[in-house]
């Protein structure tokens, strides 16, 4: 059976957790094409120009938000698979997550934990969904 591929966007304002999320994708499947923004806005013109199928969307940041944000991705393609992390605790996250359709999430360390102990990211969004 093929693997799926996956075009994924991550968006979050810090570059270096950034830089550790893509090296850890890339140990786990080379068939992964992924892109980065760092704000709401750069995000919106990624999902225009890049198409994700799979977008892991940073709740906090400074301008547009990831609440924000996520009602935009959504308008624009239903279909793409948007999963939020964050640095705060769960129960904030499940109190954001109340407001707006999201596919799942995970606080930021979870996910880093979670990535490093999955073999695919369908492993990883099943983990993401259990948790919403």
């Amino acid at each position: 059976m093929a693997v799926p591929s996956y075009k994924i966007l991550l968006v979050d304002d810090d570059k270096a957790f950034l830089a550790m999320i893509i090296a850890v994708l890339r140990m786990m499947n080379n068939r992964l094409t992924i892109e980065t923004a760092r704000s709401g806005k750069e995000c919106l013109q990624k999902v225009k120009s890049f198409s994700p199928n799979l977008v892991f969307l940073d709740i906090g940041m400074e301008g547009m938000n990831g609440l924000v944000t996520l009602r935009f991705i959504k308008s624009m393609n239903k279909t793409t698979l948007v999963y939020f992390l964050s640095g705060h605790s769960e129960k904030d996250i499940k109190e954001a997550v109340g407001m707006v359709p999201v596919d799942g999430f995970f606080t930021k360390t979870q996910f880093l934990n979670i990535l490093k102990s999955k073999q695919s990211i369908d492993e990883v969004l099943k983990e993401g969904k259990a948790n919403s």
